[in-house]
């Protein structure tokens, strides 16, 4: 046994702050541009880390709406801001699996995401993680 513990760099906590992060930077868009300071940049970076099962978890008291535009901020952000690009480990995978699991999601949502997005693995992730 050692005495140096390890370190889980996807054991991320995903909190009120990262909901307010979200929620502001849809609400105070211009257009499709968002408002994002590089602290809030800095914070999302890192939120980017946690695991698909956290982004669920932290999703599902929030209304559908919500999500919506939680999904509509984190592909722009993809698009607009260096080190947001995740491919097949992209947040919005999970996200979207909130919402088809409550079955409000629509192919409106689908169509925005692929003309929003250049990730290909979006909105539903790799075909082998899904086999």
């Amino acid at each position: 046994m050692t005495d140096v513990e390890q370190w889980d760099p996807r054991s991320i906590s995903l909190g009120d702050n990262h909901r307010a992060i979200l929620s502001n930077a849809w609400r105070e868009r211009t257009g499709m541009k968002l408002p994002l300071t590089q602290e809030d940049l800095e914070t999302m970076r890192v939120a980017l880390m946690a695991k698909a099962g956290d982004w669920k978890q932290f999703a599902e008291p929030a209304d559908d709406n919500t999500i919506i535009n939680w999904i509509k901020v984190l592909v722009l952000c993809e698009e607009q801001y260096s080190g947001f690009d995740c491919g097949a480990k992209s947040p919005v995978i999970p996200l979207v699996g909130v919402l088809r699991q409550r079955g409000t999601y629509s192919r409106e949502i689908t169509s925005w995401i692929k003309e929003n997005s250049s990730n290909r693995f979006l909105p539903y992730g790799s075909l082998l993680d899904r086999l």
